[in-house]
């Protein structure tokens, strides 16, 4: 048996070394498992939004309070998951995913039965707490199974997030167009599928990583931070997180709010139909997902500030170009959507980035990025809504178009507070 053994390892491929000196191929069913479940959990989460005009009628509700659906939805499924990620940094029970999976898709789907709108936000809550429940453990699990290639395997997962992100619009929309608002209970089956998958698969799989030959391996741990990071002071890589949380919070400011009022700008000022500007916001989620993937690959090449604030600076072209045209026209449509790919090419740096300046801590350092960071961001949703509801919602995207000065100023001062680690790490190696 020892024999057979040993002629097995030797005839496996030397594509992933147990010390993470490059990508674990063994953990692929593990990273495809969790990039399945994360477009899973972001197509509940982005169910509702796209479905403002919907329920704008419903309930008869003004751009303002209609933003604050988008603002409870955030709370909930983002400024919780700091806690989760103390909480997970400390368990080891992989399964909190799949009850979060489950949490998420019971809660969105009853939204659509929901008879009074407090009754139609507590679904919104409930909803929005499995999401929470879902990414810091997500992104921890990740990051430990990817070796050295944490931004590309992060992307990856980001990848499957934004395929989620992009799907809750067309599935959303399909189900209750075609069925009425209650339609959204046809979404349940599938979060019930994955929580099911995950409950039986991930305890396996995590607590002993297995190759393909069945040999059975102890994990690696996660990679060490860059060495220009690691030099650091812990309080300086600490001010440094907090401007990286500013970041992300005035990005995803523009981020929610396109997601929220984008479908009602093509209902009410361009006049189409729903359907037409649900699938207009679907494809610029879903090419969104290739820029997430594209931005991570730029980034573990080119260096990963330079890379965010490239994408920064082509946002306010893009939007302002697609105001200034027929909102219909091909030319505003790929505009929108340019500007939604370079809004979202950056996530995966911002994590990562965050991972590493809180090393000790990566779980609740993803919790802080994708959970408060992005949470306290779509918190400002109803203040766009109310510029829109006083000057109208052209108004309010030429006011998003402004919005990433303030993140590349802020990209700014994170990059100065990182220098002193560079300078240091380049005369260790002289």
């Amino acid at each position: 048996m020892a024999a057979q053994t040993s002629q097995a390892s030797a005839s496996v491929p030397n594509v992933g070394n147990s010390d993470g000196s490059s990508f674990p191929v063994r953990h692929l069913p593990l990273l495809a498992l969790m990039t399945v479940a994360h477009a899973t959990v972001d197509t509940y989460a982005t169910m509702i939004l796209p479905l403002l005009p919907f329920w704008q009628v419903k309930f008869g509700l003004s751009y303002g309070v209609a933003g604050l659906i988008a603002a409870i939805s955030s709370l909930t499924g983002s400024v919780a998951q700091p806690i989760v990620g103390i909480i997970t940094d400390r368990g080891r029970d992989p399964r909190w995913v799949a009850l979060s999976t489950l949490i998420a898709a019971v809660g969105t789907s009853m939204i659509g039965i929901a008879p009074t709108y407090p009754t139609f936000l507590a679904c919104v809550v409930l909803g929005g707490l499995g999401t929470s429940g879902f990414h810091p453990q997500g992104y921890k699990i990740v990051g430990s199974y990817s070796g050295t290639k944490q931004a590309l395997a992060t992307s990856w997962f980001l990848v499957g997030g934004n395929v989620g992100v992009a799907m809750g619009p067309l599935l959303g929309t399909f189900f209750v167009v075609t069925y009425g608002t209650a339609g959204t209970l046809g979404v349940l089956p599938f979060g019930i599928i994955i929580a099911g998958a995950l409950w039986y698969a991930l305890p396996k799989w995590t607590a002993m990583p297995v190759d393909e030959f069945g040999v059975r391996t102890v994990p690696a741990p996660p990679a060490p931070p860059p060495a220009e990071i690691a030099v650091l002071s812990r309080p300086r890589r600490f001010i440094a997180l907090g401007f990286l949380i500013a970041v992300v919070a005035v990005r995803s400011t523009i981020s929610s709010s396109l997601n929220s009022y984008i479908p009602l700008y093509f209902v009410r000022d361009a006049h189409v139909s729903e359907a037409f500007a649900s699938q207009v916001l679907s494809i610029m989620l879903l090419i969104g997902a290739g820029a997430t993937l594209l931005g991570g690959f730029l980034a573990d090449r080119f260096g990963r500030l330079r890379v965010l604030a490239a994408t920064l600076a082509g946002i306010p072209p893009c939007l302002i170009g697609f105001l200034l045209l027929p909102a219909a026209s091909p030319v505003a449509i790929a505009l929108l959507w340019a500007a939604g790919a370079l809004v979202t090419a950056g996530f995966s740096i911002t994590v990562v980035l965050a991972q590493e300046l809180w090393f000790e801590r990566r779980a609740l350092a993803s919790g802080l990025i994708v959970g408060f960071a992005f949470g306290a961001g779509g918190l400002f949703v109803p203040a766009v809504g109310s510029v829109a509801d006083v000057m109208g919602l052209r108004a309010a995207i030429y006011v998003l178009a402004g919005l990433p000065v303030i993140v590349l100023a802020l990209t700014g001062i994170v990059a100065w507070l990182l220098a002193p680690g560079a300078r240091r790490a380049q005369q260790s190696l002289a």
